[in-house]
């Protein structure tokens, strides 16, 4: 499926498999545009009306479309229009990061309902951060029973790498979790359907579904904070590779002879890129000890010269690990993600430089780098695409 509401046809495919097909394909229509006539989907995706009315019919049925108002047609006759309801069901996203729990509750058309973000302490272990996200659903859960929206899913962005194999959060290193089975023990208690994901695999989702990538069908999203992970977006699809550890671009190496990576290697990406790294770099210049990546970025917009020469320094490291992805993936686009967006115009120089060295010409012709616009909500809005993406396409997995 694509953003421009196309689905490749089904070669020999049943019928079954043709009409969900079929069915996909007019859900994401009504996504991209909103509010959309039976004649002008018939138009738009090449469906016959017979079978655009047979698929409405089942949609409204099942309360996902509903018919919301009539307008006039190109002969002047009234044209009643459909619209993904939002009274059909109700998201629930969170994002679980370090010291951090953060929750969104929308209906069926992502508009939010509530939200809520929870500190945890430094020595809060993975049972505390498990109590406090359950604490967090259930109260989700109430609300959108006060409001009548039963719910229909969950998803889960977690900084960690997630096996898709197992359906298990693999290993969390900042978080110190190691093979927890959140979606089976969440589905079991809340008896929904639960999706976790990585918080980079589902920053680009969300980017993909309400932000900078709504029109880019190819496209890596940059994950950097404490460590720097990629989401790849191939022909309107996440790809996760064989596990579902696909994009960990900050284990690329930039310098063999560099310093430890935590992962046990010397030179990685992360050790030359990320949010600590960047503070510590400029303490160690300006010899300030109390100062914050935010304050850097913002000495940096005023014209310091130390944080120019830092982020300088970051976006030649970050342009070779681009440079990389360019040539391995041929993106129409590169996604900075929050943490650096806010720095975007201070690394651009840098990382375009650092471009014309690492990545070959062709494919870096007409590929664009630009800052993420869901900001610091880019893993939390990705959760609530998790469970959209999952109705919207069930029938093509």
């Amino acid at each position: 499926m694509t953003n421009n509401g196309k689905i490749s046809p089904l070669l020999g495919a049943d019928q079954t498999i043709a009409r969900k097909h079929n069915r996909a394909q007019i859900l994401n229509r009504l996504r991209l545009q909103g509010a959309v006539s039976r004649a002008s989907l018939a138009k738009q995706t090449g469906l016959t009306r017979s079978t655009i009315s047979r698929i409405i019919d089942d949609l409204c049925n099942e309360k996902l479309v509903h018919e919301i108002s009539s307008s006039q047609n190109d002969r002047g006759r009234p044209s009643i229009l459909l619209s993904l309801n939002p009274k059909s069901g109700a998201a629930i996203g969170l994002e679980i990061g370090v010291h951090f729990i953060s929750i969104l509750l929308t209906d069926f058309l992502s508009t939010p309902i509530w939200r809520k973000r929870v500190i945890l302490d430094d020595d809060a272990n993975w049972v505390n951060y498990i109590e406090e996200s359950e604490k967090l659903i259930h109260t989700a859960v109430e609300i959108a029973s006060q409001k009548n929206l039963p719910l229909m899913g969950i998803g889960v962005a977690v900084w960690g790498m997630v096996n898709y194999d197992n359906r298990t959060i693999h290993f969390a290193p900042n978080l110190q979790w190691r093979n927890v089975p959140l979606e089976s023990k969440w589905s079991a208690l809340f008896h929904v359907p639960v999706y976790v994901e990585n918080d980079a695999n589902a920053s680009a989702l969300g980017e993909y579904y309400f932000g900078a990538g709504k029109k880019i069908e190819d496209f890596v999203y940059l994950s950097i904070d404490i460590g720097i992970g990629s989401g790849i977006i191939s022909k309107g699809r996440l790809f996760r590779g064989a596990s579902g550890y696909a994009g960990e671009i900050g284990h690329i190496t930039i310098d063999p002879n560099g310093v430890k990576c935590s992962c046990g290697r010397h030179g990685c990406l992360e050790t030359k890129a990320g949010r600590l790294v960047i503070v510590q770099r400029y303490k160690d210049l300006s010899k300030e000890e109390n100062i914050t990546l935010e304050q850097i970025i913002q000495r940096g917009q005023a014209g310091d010269p130390i944080a120019k020469k830092v982020f300088d320094e970051v976006g030649e490291a970050l342009g070779t690990g681009i440079g990389h992805v360019i040539n391995l993936f041929n993106p129409k686009g590169v996604i900075l993600g929050w943490s650096l967006g806010q720095a975007f115009n201070l690394l651009f120089p840098s990382i375009e430089r650092s471009l014309q060295k690492t990545s070959l010409p062709d494919l870096r012709q007409d590929m664009v780098l630009i800052p993420s616009l869901n900001g610091s909500d880019a893993a939390l809005l990705g959760s609530i695409a998790l469970v959209l993406d999952q109705i919207i396409r069930e029938s093509i997995h």
